[in-house]
């Protein structure tokens, strides 16, 4: 970079708090400020764009610049050369992706190379198994397995995978929500063998662990939509769990607050009684939210 001159931050005159930046980052910035304004796109602005990289992996304007090289670069080359150039991009990305599991825009630039590719869903389903495997509720992982299942496909295995890791962990709330997201693209909503099969689904880990908040949250966003009348199960597995020994806490608290709702649901006087009753011993048992529950028992 001989040829260039380097462009410095400009603080102003005076700077308040000038900051106290590591070694080089400075010059591998000022280079890559005056490469921006002219616009250079070769092999060595898009290796600059990874020393820039190095130093700070959330900077966006880096990452930008990548992809604004290799379109540049290889506008004119042959289909081949063109997927090479992207394949070995995205290999750069996976390098600094394990470094930066949680950073946004690894995770964008990812997506920006497969989008060029056109690959088939498999191999990147399993690049983020193998993340989850480590850290089962990265958000930005999940995200990232969406968005594959909605561009690529892929989702025949989801929710055997899903269910694996629910398996492993049924207060993994990500993977509550990747089974909700599974059944908005590949099944009805609407349809009541839907909800009751996904009813004995929830139930089955609510029965081992009454006091996990996880299920009997899914229970409610699945049947919410058409009614607890329509799905009596509900109302089964509550009373169950309270006529019996298994609920006691949390678990009893949770079965509670959901007969509430299904009792105040039909209108019926009796029922909506004792929905009250059931709001003044949640005041006892759930005293952290006392005062949710009194306003609770005032909209019965």
């Amino acid at each position: 970079f001989s040829d260039l001159e380097p462009l410095p931050q400009d603080d102003g005159p005076v700077p308040v708090v000038r900051i106290a930046y590591p070694d080089g980052f400075e010059e591998v910035m000022s280079y890559f400020r005056r490469v921006v304004v002219t616009g250079e796109c070769s092999q060595r602005t898009l290796q600059l764009s990874a020393e820039v990289i190095a130093h700070n992996a959330a900077n966006y304007t880096a990452w930008q610049y990548r992809r604004r090289c290799l379109e540049a670069m290889h506008s004119g080359s042959s289909n081949a050369a063109r997927e090479q150039a992207w394949r070995e991009e995205l290999a750069f990305c996976t390098a600094r992706g394990r470094e930066n599991l949680k950073n946004y825009q690894v995770w964008f630039h990812r997506r920006s190379c497969l989008a060029r590719l056109g690959s088939g869903p498999e191999a990147e389903l399993e690049f983020v198994a193998e993340i989850l495997r480590d850290d089962s509720k990265n958000y930005h992982a999940w995200g990232h397995r969406q968005w594959v299942l909605s561009s690529c496909g892929g989702w025949e295995g989801e929710a055997a995978f899903v269910e694996g890791l629910l398996e492993e962990d049924a207060r993994n709330n990500s993977a509550w929500n990747q089974r909700y997201f599974l059944l908005q693209h590949t099944a009805d909503l609407s349809s009541l063998s839907v909800a009751e099969g996904e009813v004995d689904f929830a139930a089955r880990f609510i029965a081992a662990a009454p006091g996990n908040p996880s299920p009997w949250n899914y229970l409610r966003g699945v049947v919410e939509p058409l009614g607890y009348s329509a799905v009596p199960r509900v109302r089964l597995l509550c009373e169950g769990l309270l006529a019996g020994d298994a609920a006691s806490g949390a678990g009893r608290v949770a079965a509670m607050s959901l007969l509430v709702d299904v009792l105040d649901e039909g209108g019926d006087p009796a029922e909506q009684e004792r929905a009250r009753s059931l709001c003044d011993s949640l005041e006892d048992l759930d005293s952290l939210r006392e005062a949710y529950w009194q306003w609770r028992r005032s909209r019965v």
